[in-house]
């Protein structure tokens, strides 16, 4: 299958207008976040977010098969009541969905769809899950790269509304809900640490999609939902500043055979600092995933 990654474009409201006109002096233009590829325009500030496939096409490379419990139980989508554990773990779950896909955990598969629909339901993003994707999902458990393709799509037709309906903060929960749990999945595969391993590469170079995050979820810092997810975030960006960060012109052409301006970056990470950005991500998710009815019986003195 053709991975999609997800381009955040922030562009303004005279960018994304039909006549591309001049926005009066009364009304500023507003900043919009855009889901889509990367034919922005000029002006437009195009921040990479990559989709939870490109990070487990490496895992599947490397680790050869996935583990269903180190993903978030299902039955706790029933648990969140408020929108930010609905809105992160949406992000989570909806990795999962694309984790268990990519392992082909077909039960797994069809479990996830239904706890995604079931979050997405509860924040407005019921359209982006259909029946006819269900009956799809089930008439293609032993056909694992189709449960690839529908999952992606799926995926990235409720990112897609929730930008065309100006859900924001609900994005921004997400989008940092599916960055947690990618590191979580990919972390959970690392055996040890080894400076030479393409998947600490890998996670290494996730400081630059933090960093993207970070700077994304900005214009929603005071939201009182967001803001306390960003502070955390904003912790794991300061052990990521520990690392050594290296930059060298790049060469040749991209991928798509795009001439790529701008520098390569290698991001050196020492055992010492892994070690810690583990045991923060691992901190942060679990109370992320903590069911909210969960109630600490005190024991009798």
């Amino acid at each position: 299958m053709k991975n999609r990654s997800i381009s955040l474009l922030l562009v303004t409201g005279a960018l994304a207008s039909c006549g591309g006109g001049t926005p009066s002096v009364e009304e500023a233009p507003k900043e919009k976040l855009v889901i889509g590829d990367a034919s922005a325009g000029p002006g437009a500030s195009l921040y990479q977010m990559p989709t939870p496939n490109e990070l487990f096409s490496i895992v599947r490379t490397m680790a050869g098969e996935g583990q269903k419990r180190m993903m978030n139980p299902a039955n706790n989508a029933d648990r969140y009541v408020s929108l930010s554990a609905r809105a992160f773990n949406f992000g989570v779950c909806a990795t999962d969905l694309v984790y268990a896909s990519y392992f082909k955990l077909n039960v797994e598969v069809v479990r996830y769809y239904l706890t995604v629909k079931k979050l997405g339901d509860r924040l407005g993003l019921g359209a982006a899950f259909s029946d006819a994707d269900f009956v799809r999902l089930e008439a293609n458990l032993a056909r694992g790269d189709s449960l690839e393709v529908i999952s992606n799509e799926a995926y990235y037709r409720a990112y897609t509304r929730m930008q065309d309906e100006d859900m924001g903060p609900t994005l921004a929960l997400v989008l940092a809900g599916g960055w947690v749990e990618s590191m979580h999945l990919v972390m959970q595969q690392i055996g040890r640490f080894d400076p030479n391993d393409m998947l600490v590469a890998r996670v290494a170079e996730q400081k630059v999609s933090l960093e993207h995050l970070i700077e994304m979820m900005a214009p929603h810092s005071e939201d009182p939902n967001v803001g306390p997810v960003r502070v955390s975030l904003i912790g794991l960006r300061d052990i990521y500043d520990r690392t050594t960060v290296k930059r060298t012109p790049h060469e040749g052409l991209s991928r798509s055979g795009r001439m790529v301006l701008g520098d390569d970056v290698t991001v050196e990470m020492t055992e010492e600092i892994y070690l810690d950005l583990v045991q923060a991500v691992e901190e942060f998710r679990a109370g992320m995933v903590a069911p909210e009815d969960a109630v600490k019986v005190k024991m009798n003195a």
